[in-house]
């Protein structure tokens, strides 16, 4: 049919521009049949009015949504046929001035539209690019032969959804992620409306998500406790999403996730202490929870109306290496009671049964300790069969901030403002990059934005913007007087020892002293520091004795309480040692002591290094040792190396740099 003249004109007639001229060739027999049928109706004459009037109504509120010019272009034709139908019934339709007027009016009215659709699409598109053309975001920032749509685009209250089908071996998800800031300038919006959602079924399929206005410009208060005296395995409310669903976490396992852990990371002024308020505020108004913070920078800042409700609380560095030293003792045991009665993980049954509550570790500032070599990997690696989440919180988790073994058991994320595409790299995992997440646009300008990866939480939220609540002191302390106030259990006491015993309580009616008026231990001097790092250095040499000691087999029955000023009775066998060589040390080569810092440098990318520095050379150099040579000599041929950039690569930390693969040279 499409070669003969008839199936020419079928196509013809089925062209949307004829629609036009076909609707205004129907006037004349519509006219003349309600003329014969209704000429002489008065009533019937006076219904065909109203309902004129009615369609010319219906036409302007139907166009509501679409911009004004279409609206009132569609109602003024709406009102012009119906007005003309009306006409022809009660008079003749086929009086020559009526019919002058159908023909020119009609001509104008069809020309119109036909006018405003070749302005508005090409006809010559083949199906399915037409709304890419006229939006010009295909053609332009992707590229029309790259990708088509697939289907109608989905049009929300400030939400379009463009389903999208890429071109096989043309173009990835990823690198539609990339165009992203190309589409969000076209269209004139921010980078962060722009987001990419991969097909997880088929990798020749995306859609593309546009949010035009941002919805959490202004922020919402916290409306109270979300379950007061609920349970902490039921989800914990920390915001609003940008089409105002409720942004939720949880701590503990349940059905279809895990346990986790939190990293936190924001910079200066993003609101992240602030809005890890709020979940800390939710979790306390549960009646199986009790949380242990640690902040040694802000301290009260950050505390002060949450003192009389955290179970133990530590305001100094040296306080909170107590508390983490602490935790490996109380992982151990609650592990073991959950264990002998019959519990793989914690569960609320766990309360019921043993008094055990949940516990949530909160460590503010925690850079601070990862500087100071305070070693958390086994408790990240450990706590959560033992019924415990840790939150990490940081402004940049670098390797720098932070061992890369610890992040990796770091399963959730709240990133915040972040400065910079690189540390939005180091906080969200690619695949969130990737569908369009920039924290880096928001810096600290928007305080409380951020982006939550976490176990439970639908995978397609992770690159969705949300806000955490704005939430006061005086709401933080209202909602905590009212909730329930459970204590550790004998267990997680006793494990905790002295340090635990001797901290500092806090009441609602003094929060900021303690109850039995002892102010809290604040090193002031060097001295009190030695002293406080040899109680640490002395707890963790005696556990570390006993660990070994048990599985040896040894009784360590009496080690502790033995008299330090015994005798030592003389040994049984007497031991002779290698002496070492005597005679000239041949003194290493410039040349040699080179190749010695890129063997070690080839190391340290064997072991997965990121960045290196200085310090990461500290066992290496000096007399004796695989670099005979000072810590300046060895700051200086870094430097070099990172000026060369084939080994090294300079980041924004001062005597920090990026390790790199160096490219073989060309044969």
């Amino acid at each position: 049919m499409a070669d003969s003249p008839k199936g020419d004109l079928y196509k013809a007639v089925k062209h949307p521009r004829m629609r036009p001229w076909l609707a205004v060739a129907a006037e004349l027999p519509a006219t003349f049949a309600a003329h014969h049928a209704w000429g002489d109706s008065p009533l019937a004459a006076a219904g065909l009015t109203v309902a004129a009037g009615v369609l010319t109504a219906a036409t302007w509120w139907g166009g509501e949504g679409t911009k004004k010019a279409r609206r009132i272009h569609a109602t003024l034709s709406t009102a012009a046929g119906t007005t003309y139908l009306v006409i022809g019934t009660v008079t003749d339709p086929l009086d020559p001035t009526l019919l002058s007027t159908l023909a020119i009016g009609g001509a104008v009215a069809a020309g119109s539209w036909n006018v405003r659709q070749a302005l508005r699409i090409n006809p010559d598109t083949k199906d399915g690019q037409t709304a890419a053309v006229e939006t010009g975001v295909l053609v332009k920032a992707i590229g029309q032969a790259k990708a088509q749509l697939r289907g109608q685009p989905k049009v929300e209250p400030n939400k379009v959804t463009v389903p999208l089908q890429l071109a096989g071996g043309q173009i990835s998800t990823d690198e539609l992620a990339n165009r992203s800031k190309h589409i969000a300038g076209e269209l004139g919006v921010s980078p962060n409306s722009i987001r990419i959602q991969a097909d997880p079924d088929r990798a020749d399929r995306a859609d593309l998500i546009i949010v035009p206005q941002d919805m959490l410009k202004q922020p919402s208060d916290w409306p109270g406790p979300s379950r007061l005296g609920g349970s902490i395995t039921d989800p914990i409310v920390i915001g609003v999403y940008e089409d105002g669903a409720e942004a939720v976490l949880w701590f503990p396992a349940g059905p279809g996730r895990n346990a986790t852990h939190f990293l936190t990371a924001g910079m200066n002024g993003s609101g992240k202490s602030a809005g890890q308020s709020v979940a800390i505020t939710e979790a306390l108004t549960r009646r199986d929870v009790i949380v242990w913070a640690i902040d040694p920078s802000k301290g009260m800042q950050t505390f002060a109306p949450f003192l009389p409700y955290l179970d133990w609380v530590e305001m100094t560095t040296a306080g909170g290496e107590a508390m983490i030293d602490a935790l490996s003792q109380v992982i151990t045991a609650r592990a073991n009671e959950m264990g002998r009665h019959g519990y793989k993980n914690w569960t609320p049954e766990v309360y019921a049964e043993l008094g055990m509550p949940y516990m949530v570790v909160w460590i503010e500032e925690a850079a601070k300790f990862f500087r100071n070599g305070t070693e958390m990997e086994g408790l990240v690696m450990e706590a959560r069969s033992a019924g415990i989440s840790v939150i990490i919180s940081l402004q940049r988790p670098s390797a720098t901030s932070m061992p890369t073994d610890v992040r990796e058991q770091l399963g959730g994320v709240i990133c915040f403002g972040v400065k910079g595409s690189t540390t939005a790299d180091m906080a969200l995992p690619d695949d969130v990059r990737d569908a369009g997440a920039r924290p880096e646009a928001w810096e600290n300008r928007r305080p409380g934005y951020a982006y939550l990866v976490a176990p439970g939480v639908d995978e397609e939220r992770y690159p969705t913007p949300l806000r955490t609540y704005r939430i006061d002191d005086d709401q933080i302390s209202g909602a905590l007087a009212i909730a329930p106030r459970p204590t550790a259990d004998p267990v997680t006491a006793a494990a905790a020892g002295d340090a635990y015993a001797n901290r500092t309580h806090y009441t609602p009616d003094s929060p900021l002293t303690s109850t039995d008026n002892q102010p809290q231990q604040i090193v002031t001097s060097s001295e009190e520091q030695t002293v406080d790092d040899e109680q640490l250095l002395n707890r963790q040499a005696e556990r570390d004795i006993f660990a070994t000691a048990q599985v040896a087999g040894i009784d360590t029955d009496g080690l502790i309480d033995a008299d330090p000023d015994k005798e030592i009775p003389p040994a049984a066998q007497v031991w002779t040692f290698a002496q070492p060589q005597t005679g000239e040390v041949r003194e290493m080569t410039p040349q040699e002591a080179e190749a010695e810092l890129l063997a070690i440098l080839e190391e340290f990318r064997q072991q997965g290094m990121d960045t290196v520095g200085p310090r990461h050379f500290q066992p290496f150099w000096g007399e004796g040792n695989r670099l005979p040579r000072s810590r300046a000599w060895v700051s200086g041929k870094l430097n070099d190396l990172a000026d060369a950039g084939i080994h090294l690569k300079e980041t924004d930390d001062i005597g920090v740099y990026r390790l790199l693969d160096p490219v073989p040279a060309a044969v």
